[in-house]
C-alpha cells in the first residue's frame, strides 16, 4: 500500500531501454544551400551562442563573415551589427 492507496490496481508499465538522444551527425556542418553567411558590422568583436542549438559563432572584427546553421537563421537574423549576406 502505498500513499493509502491499493496498488494492487495500479497499471504496470514494462521497463523501456533508454538510449540518450543522439548528437546531429556534424555539430559543426560545413556550408552548403541551405545555411546562410551572415557579416558583422559592428566596431569591435563579436560573440554569439544561440539558444536553439548552443552554436557560438564569433565574429572576430568588423567584416567578418561566419556561415551559421540553418535552424540558427531567423534568430540570428535579429542580432545587432549582424546583416545577411547572400
Amino acid at each position: 500500500m502505498c500513499c493509502g492507496r491499493n496498488t494492487s490496481q495500479a497499471v504496470r508499465i514494462p521497463n523501456q531501454i533508454r538510449t540518450p538522444m543522439q548528437p546531429s551527425p556534424n555539430p559543426h556542418p560545413t556550408p552548403h544551400a541551405t545555411q546562410a553567411q551572415f557579416e558583422y558590422t559592428g566596431k569591435t568583436a563579436l560573440t554569439v551562442v544561440s539558444p536553439l542549438t548552443g552554436q557560438k559563432y564569433r565574429f572576430p572584427q568588423p567584416g567578418a563573415r561566419v556561415s551559421v546553421d540553418p535552424r540558427d537563421r531567423s534568430w540570428i537574423a535579429f542580432v545587432p551589427h549582424l546583416k545577411r549576406c547572400g
